[in-house]
């Protein structure tokens, strides 16, 4: 199993410590795994107490002797959770702040909290994480480059076994057999609350405008309303889009490419949509570097879409329409920054993002290139290496 290295981690901690530093915030408590994962190599259970300086302090409630070996953190102590109070209350002083993760918490954990805490201010720190997060080191943006790797394959697998009449749940199969025997870790991680993500979508036709709960253009049917995404038992036919939206974790860590398949050949409006979502991409590669606001992308990528009479069917139609056309990645698929006109931000070098500019047709379904780019600074370098076409798999 490759671990996450010591000096990764003391980077992490320093970035973060800044912001509590910044905040006058005197200790930051981190209690999701995935938080507890990107600051201590680590997801076993255990609570993580992050100083605003100083080493932080793992302490373990389960497997110690496993998180000995998985983490680098220096100081690590076995305990149970009812003793965590005692340590926590160790590095407060009088009218100390402490912060917890608001965003991801269950209230009665908070309220536990707040009872143990109630001489001190609790305050959120999920922006502080996500920003601290939103920035990639040059070992997570090797893991994605991994996590690319087996998507790609998949692509080029995936066109041995399309095929009129084979169902877009075989596919769905195949493309997961292909992505875990490469090293997909097995799951993909969201952090917004009641969100779900499968590793692919499998969408033929009209499945692909079926719309769901997830915060996305397209959800798809799935084979029932306790996932209500995804591939479902419809046969795939000729001259419809097969979009495949697909995702792989190594070590954590998200990719999230799409293609449009056809068997044949596609309407003449969905192809020109596939040209429109070529032509966004084109900008974005001309447009985002550092420095330019991710809104204001995220407004030009609307005025294309405008321009070229498919504003309707843009990123979703009707109650559908996902408010934004690109997101981070990293250990959760919906991570900072978000290219929407709600993220005032600039782009930053060392940002992530999956970049999706698609299009929904009602009853006809999904078109759209999905790739993912690193902001380097004299612009973005896109890293998933799948040919930006339609891609057509001839009749047998």
């Amino acid at each position: 199993m490759e671990k996450v290295n010591e000096e990764e981690i003391k980077r992490r901690i320093k970035r973060f410590q800044e912001y509590l530093e910044k905040n006058g915030i005197s200790l930051a408590i981190i209690l999701q795994n995935v938080d507890r994962y990107y600051f201590s190599g680590t997801i076993q259970l255990s609570t993580l107490l992050i100083p605003f300086s100083g080493d932080p302090v793992l302490i373990v409630h389960k497997g110690f002797e496993r998180v000995k070996e998985e983490s680098p953190l220096k100081e690590i102590i076995r305990a149970r959770q009812t003793e965590v109070g005692n340590f926590i209350r160790g590095y407060l002083r009088e009218r100390s702040r402490v912060g917890l993760e608001f965003d991801v918490i269950p209230a009665n954990v908070y309220l536990r909290y707040k009872e143990m805490l109630k001489d001190f201010e609790i305050v959120d720190i999920s922006e502080f994480i996500r920003k601290t997060r939103m920035i990639k080191s040059e070992y997570e943006i090797t893991q994605i480059k991994k996590a690319v790797s087996i998507v790609d394959e998949g692509f080029k697998e995936v066109q041995k076994i399309l095929r009129p009449g084979i169902s877009e749940l075989e596919v769905d199969a195949f493309l997961g057999y292909i992505s875990r025997k490469k090293g997909h870790m097995g799951m993909m991680r969201m952090r917004e609350w009641n969100q779900e993500m499968h590793y692919v979508h499998v969408l033929s036709g009209e499945t692909g405008s079926v719309i769901s709960f997830l915060n996305s253009p397209h959800g798809g049917k799935g084979i029932t309303p306790a996932m209500a995404q995804g591939a479902g038992l419809k046969k795939i036919k000729e001259g419809e889009p097969i979009e495949i939206d697909y995702g792989a974790c190594v070590n954590g860590y998200i990719a999230d490419e799409s293609r449009t398949f056809v068997i044949g050949d596609l309407p003449d409006r969905l192809k020109k949509a596939h040209e429109c979502s070529l032509e966004i991409h084109r900008f974005f590669s001309e447009i985002a570097k550092p420095g330019i606001y991710c809104n204001e992308i995220y407004e030009r990528c609307l005025e294309i879409a405008k321009e070229w009479g498919l504003e309707e069917y843009f990123m979703g139609y009707g109650e559908g329409k996902a408010k934004f056309v690109g997101h981070g990645i990293g250990l959760e698929i919906d991570e900072y920054p978000v290219i929407t006109s709600r993220f005032k931000e600039r782009l930053q070098e060392g940002m992530v993002i999956a970049f999706e500019p698609k299009f929904v047709f009602p009853k006809e379904g999904v078109v759209g290139l999905e790739d993912v780019y690193v902001i380097k600074k004299d612009g973005p370098e896109r890293i998933t290496k799948t040919e930006q076409k339609i891609i057509r798999i001839r009749k047998s």
